[in-house]
């Protein structure tokens, strides 16, 4: 039996997220003997155009896994895009509305003829949100599984993603919390349901030196890696920012690391270094660099770059409206949360004041992450979780 996981884009560019937890759990099951492929569009990344056809379709070994990719069709952006744009808004949309959403979302009519013409294999669909997931995971539900990687979003009150949740056969999550999330939303009693988690490659080293002279960094620095964008909170880490510096007297500046980009005030233009994709070793070497890493996100089903900061032994700071980071930091005594200005300065003051505090917290924060998240305990957690819902391993 095949294990074929489903995915809108996949490739060794894409840095973080879904992509790289998909990547991660394909290549590390197959090295243990299950037989894992992968399915994907012709789609290049979630920035690309998704009409766009950016590899020729057919079967690629990416990594010692086959990867399956499937041509897609034009669709009506511009009605997906104004839908979109009222969900973001939080408005109510009308259940053809919400059909419209995902039929013009994107569209691989050879990806789903593929998966109608098996008659025997599985199929994990990652992430929750696309039509690749709505429309192929009803294809064949009984053999159909999500990781969803499910945030507490407008997106996931949907009908179609609820008739999703509630018609698959099981769901793997990242962490308790998603889980909870899962069950407040959607009826899933008596369904197979495994927290698994994401697996990362512990054996990275940074170099803080290295970093500061590669980038002319000197100082103390807080860490944002990520899309910079309203969707992971960025504005509002920059604001807080900007207002933590007309109180706090010393030496402090934020540094940027990944794709978009947010409005900087003048007055701290020489506070804000905004480095944009930077190599990855050049960014383990920013973790081990920062005095604290920031993640402003309250729609996270993981946070990999909270784990990467810990393996580097780096305290966090991550927003408290987001049950998954906040959970993190509680369970492993990593770091402090704010759900609003005058607690992001009071937790971010202890931390910078505080150099033990900070030593504990990241040397607690890496604990965390060797003891839960190294690839052989993932692998071993998917193993389980296939012999108690199939009877084999």
């Amino acid at each position: 039996m095949k294990w074929y996981f489903v995915i809108p884009w996949y490739g060794t560019h894409i840095p973080g997220g879904a992509e790289a937890e998909c990547r991660g759990a394909a290549t590390h099951l197959r090295q243990a003997g299950v037989e894992v492929e992968v399915l994907t569009t012709t789609i290049r990344d979630f920035m690309s155009d998704w009409s766009e056809n950016a590899y020729e379709p057919g079967t690629y070994d990416e990594e010692g896994v086959p990867v399956h990719r499937f041509a897609v069709q034009p669709t009506y952006f511009d009605i997906f895009g104004y839908i979109n744009d009222r969900l973001l808004r939080d408005e109510k949309i009308r259940p053809e509305e919400e059909e419209y959403f995902f039929k013009e979302m994107l569209r691989s009519d050879d990806l789903l003829a593929f998966i109608e013409n098996d008659r025997e294999n599985v199929f994990i669909f990652i992430p929750y949100l696309f039509s690749t997931t709505v429309y192929g995971a009803a294809i064949h539900p009984e053999r159909s599984f999500l990781l969803p990687c499910l945030h507490d979003e407008p997106y996931a009150t949907l009908t179609p993603i609820r008739k999703t949740f509630e018609a698959c056969r099981g769901v793997f999550f990242n962490v308790q919390e998603e889980m909870d999330l899962a069950n407040r939303l959607y009826r899933l009693d008596g369904k197979p349901q495994h927290v698994v988690g994401i697996g990362l490659d512990t054996t990275l080293e940074g170099n803080a030196q290295r970093f500061r002279s590669t980038y002319g960094i000197d100082g103390p620095f807080i860490l944002y890696a990520g899309r910079q964008d309203k969707g992971k909170n960025t504005p509002l880490l920059i604001r807080y920012f900007h207002r933590f510096l007309q109180t706090y007297k010393g030496d402090l500046k934020l540094v940027l690391i990944g794709s978009g980009g947010v409005n900087v005030p003048d007055s701290i233009q020489n506070r804000v270094h905004a480095l944009g994709f930077i190599p990855v070793q050049d960014k383990i070497d920013a973790y081990k660099a920062a005095t604290v890493f920031c993640q402003p996100s309250v729609n996270e089903s993981f946070s990999l770059v909270i784990m990467e900061a810990w393996l580097q032994e780096t305290p966090v700071l991550v927003h408290g409206d987001c049950p998954v980071t906040r959970g993190h930091c509680l369970r492993s005594n990593g770091g402090l949360y704010f759900s609003n200005y005058p607690f992001f300065e009071e937790t971010l003051t202890r931390l910078l004041k505080d150099d033990s505090l900070r030593a504990r917290m990241g040397r607690a924060g890496r604990a965390y992450v060797l003891e839960n998240y190294q690839w052989d305990v993932i692998v071993e957690r998917y193993l389980q979780a296939i012999h108690d819902i199939f009877g084999e391993a």
